[in-house]
């Protein structure tokens, strides 16, 4: 008797049926195309059957792949989540989460979400994990973590994602607050602007729209290297009001008043589509969102 296919060879097949080639999954979950092309092979082999066509436009699900694919796929859903919500549990009864957060949403929101959250689970794990969009939404596809809160940018795709609004921030100008008020024109000075979001290129386009190849700009989403190029360099640094009115007793910056300037950036709460999120995975947003 053969043994049963192994759930990751399950879960990869639905990726590759969502994805529509071998190209776009080889992508998307950073496994190379002769091994997806082999996993589809032993599946195939193992359950009798041919599961998708190949062409040169990409993979379609044959009659039996599709019914093949209806009855898995809410039943992987739920194992996959049973396995995630009992992994790592001890006899204390101690579950975890798996959060990921770029830089803003983890400054503003996450130590006031977390003491909160403490209190309805105290026996709990919590993973913090703080990358680009680009880098948590691709550890939420790949099940590395339950939730992640983040802007999105044009070219990121959540289109099998659940995605939810979570606030609006707005950025302002500052400096160092021992500094004298900084002059136009802009494009003469020194800027940091977020590098993953689509404020930063905002900034660029409405507010410096005569910088030249020459110009002194630093694109990162570390708040270190932005707080220290503000306080060692004088950059300037666009940043959200929110951070620094949380910060500013140790980040001593002072906001410069620009007419013109009007940014903002929506962040947002994702999580897989799937048919049972783990309640602990709920909670915590609904902490969040109450915020």
């Amino acid at each position: 008797m053969k043994s049963m296919p192994k759930l990751s060879h399950l879960t990869i097949f639905k990726d590759i049926v969502s994805c529509g080639s071998l190209h776009e999954t080889s992508k998307k979950l950073a496994i190379s195309q002769p091994t997806l092309s082999r996993i589809i092979k032993e599946l195939e082999e193992n359950i009798g059957s041919r599961l998708l066509e190949r062409s040169n436009r990409g993979v379609k699900l044959t009659e039996v792949g599709a019914a093949f694919y209806k009855r898995i796929d809410t039943i992987t859903n739920e194992l996959r989540n049973a396995i995630y919500e009992v992994r790592g549990m001890k006899e204390s009864g101690e579950k975890f989460l798996r959060v990921g957060m770029s830089t803003y949403p983890l400054m503003c929101y996450l130590p006031k979400a977390l003491k909160t959250f403490n209190q309805h689970y105290p026996h709990t794990r919590v993973t913090v994990v703080e990358d680009n969009p680009e880098g948590l939404v691709a550890k939420l596809r790949n099940s590395e973590l339950d939730l992640v809160v983040c802007s999105l940018s044009e070219g990121i795709s959540c289109v099998d994602l659940v995605t939810q609004d979570f606030k609006c921030e707005k950025f302002s100008l500052y400096q160092p607050s021992n500094q004298d008020v900084v002059e136009q024109p802009f494009n003469e000075n020194k800027w940091v602007i977020p590098r993953s979001s689509a404020v930063g290129h905002a900034a660029i386009k409405d507010i410096v729209p005569q910088l030249n190849q020459h110009a002194n700009i630093v694109e990162t989403d570390s708040f270190l290297a932005t707080w220290c190029l503000v306080k060692q360099q004088g950059y300037l640094a666009l940043l959200t009001d929110q951070v620094v009115s949380q910060y500013n007793s140790q980040l001593s910056l002072k906001k410069i008043e620009v007419d013109e300037l009007d940014i903002s950036a929506h962040f947002y709460i994702i999580k897989r589509n799937e048919p049972i999120t783990p309640v602990i995975t709920n909670d915590f947003i609904e902490i969040l969102m109450a915020m």
